[in-house]
């Protein structure tokens, strides 16, 4: 790496960069621009691009300790902030990958990658309502990128928005048929609206799909349970949790179903499947 930030210019940056609010905030200012201008002069890399391009083929701590040095080095690195972002939010640290992905945007408000890795941790982050609109830019930017459209689809649901919800899940599968964790998302908005039996005929689709997550065997144990058929659930749930897990949470389905809270509790349930 050729020079570290000093500790005043590392200063600077985070707080020209938390002085501004998410996608809403003005283009930047002149003091903002020239410091972009300045870091960027100064050609702080952590790696060569072949050892950036190569990083992908790593596990995700390696690859969030290497962009996270990068993004260390220099703030105004555009690719550092959002494969930041991205990978903390795979790995679950989805408030620092909002705040990663914001500070970005307060210098590159108008960056497609960087409005859907923030619209995608605020999804991630169950915060449906805030996602909406980085992530309609950001889908707008790339009309192509199923991902985007899903997760918009999936901040919809989060929303109440169920009928557009719906739309945007038809349109990603318009682009991507068949993949998992639409078919996954599409079903858990039927579950959500009282309609177990079409949820389980899209998640029975989704597990034809090699690529089929855990997190899909898990949401169909869910809508069979919600249909009284406990004992298959249970068979499925098993699968990837111990049977004690597995019996756990068919207990907590079958305490759901009494409870008249239910559909909040499934509310709760089904969104923490649900695949942004």
């Amino acid at each position: 790496m050729s020079m570290r930030l000093s500790a005043a210019a590392f200063t600077a940056a985070s707080a020209l960069a938390l002085g501004a609010c998410a996608t809403t905030a003005a283009p930047p200012s002149a003091q903002e621009a020239a410091l972009v201008l300045e870091m960027e002069s100064r050609s702080i890399v952590p790696a060569t691009a072949a050892e950036r391009r190569s990083i992908a083929n790593q596990d995700l701590l390696t690859q969030a300790a290497f962009w996270a040095e990068a993004y260390e080095l220099n703030p105004a690195d555009r690719e550092a902030a959002t494969q930041l972002a991205g990978v903390l939010r795979q790995l679950g640290s989805t408030q620092r990958s909002m705040e990663v992905a914001r500070q970005a945007l307060a210098l590159f408000p108008e960056d497609a990658a960087l409005l859907g890795a923030y619209g995608l941790a605020l999804a991630a982050e169950g915060r449906g309502q805030q996602a909406i609109e980085p992530l309609t830019r950001a889908a707008q930017a790339e009309p192509g990128n199923w991902r985007l459209i899903n997760a918009l689809g999936v901040s919809l649901e989060q929303a109440g928005r169920t009928s557009a919800a719906r739309a945007r899940f038809q349109e990603a599968m318009t682009i991507a048929p068949d993949e998992p964790s639409i078919l996954s998302n599409l079903a858990l908005s039927h579950a959500l609206a009282g309609e177990p039996e079409q949820a389980e005929t899209l998640l029975r689709r989704a597990m034809d799909n090699d690529l089929a997550s855990a997190q899909i065997r898990q949401n169909l144990a869910l809508v069979l349970a919600l249909q009284g058929r406990f004992d298959e659930a249970e068979r499925i749930a098993t699968i990837d949790t111990t049977p004690q897990m597995a019996a756990a949470n068919m207990a907590y389905v079958r305490a759901m179903m009494t409870s008249p809270r239910r559909w909040d509790s499934l509310n709760d349930a089904a969104l923490r499947g649900s695949h942004p």
